[in-house]
């Protein structure tokens, strides 16, 4: 399983691509980098290849989780494996 820490670093990077920024820090927000819907749209899909996440991954979580630090915990959260109940 990929830590929360290790995702960060994976979509800081694809973030840092994206936006052209050099660094980012968790409380870093898309929008406020310039971020905007369309390069959200391309954004999501590399991150969907990157992480093997599919169609659970949506445009519109950005807008949810616009930094950095919300959005890797969100992303942390769709890869983590369902807990399983205990035996009845």
């Amino acid at each position: 399983m990929t830590s929360q820490e290790e995702i960060q670093a994976q979509l800081a990077d694809i973030w840092a691509r994206h936006l052209g920024v050099k660094q980012l820090t968790g409380d870093d927000n898309f929008f406020a980098l310039g971020g905007h819907s369309l390069l959200g749209v391309k954004m999501i899909g590399a991150v969907q290849e990157k992480l093997n996440l599919g169609d659970e991954l949506k445009p519109a979580d950005l807008f949810e989780f616009p930094t950095l630090a919300e959005f890797s915990a969100h992303v942390h959260a769709l890869t983590a494996p369902s807990e399983e109940f205990g035996e009845i």
